[in-house]
């Protein structure tokens, strides 16, 4: 892991990018203490993930447990049946 202070950083940001671009990680520090990191990023890493908020989840849950059981194909499919009909219904 390479440590580069935040003007370090500053001025070698492409080099430091470089080098993440590479497979390093890179520890930027201000005052001693780490503040941030540069890492090296894959497409995996920018795959967006389906999620819902605690209240959704909650609605879905009640609903489940006084109405007739409701499947779903996939999580977004859940997602868009609580931002369409469960909102509608408020």
């Amino acid at each position: 892991m390479i440590t580069a202070s935040i003007s370090e950083a500053r001025r070698n940001l492409g080099l430091l990018i470089e080098r993440a671009r590479k497979g390093e990680e890179v520890l930027i520090i201000k005052d001693s203490r780490p503040v941030a990191t540069i890492q090296p990023v894959d497409a995996s890493d920018l795959e967006l993930a389906t999620r819902i908020t605690d209240r959704q989840a909650r609605r879905l849950i009640e609903m489940t447990e006084s109405a007739p059981a409701k499947t779903f194909r996939s999580a977004a499919a859940a997602v868009r049946f609580l931002k369409t009909d469960v909102a509608g219904k408020r």
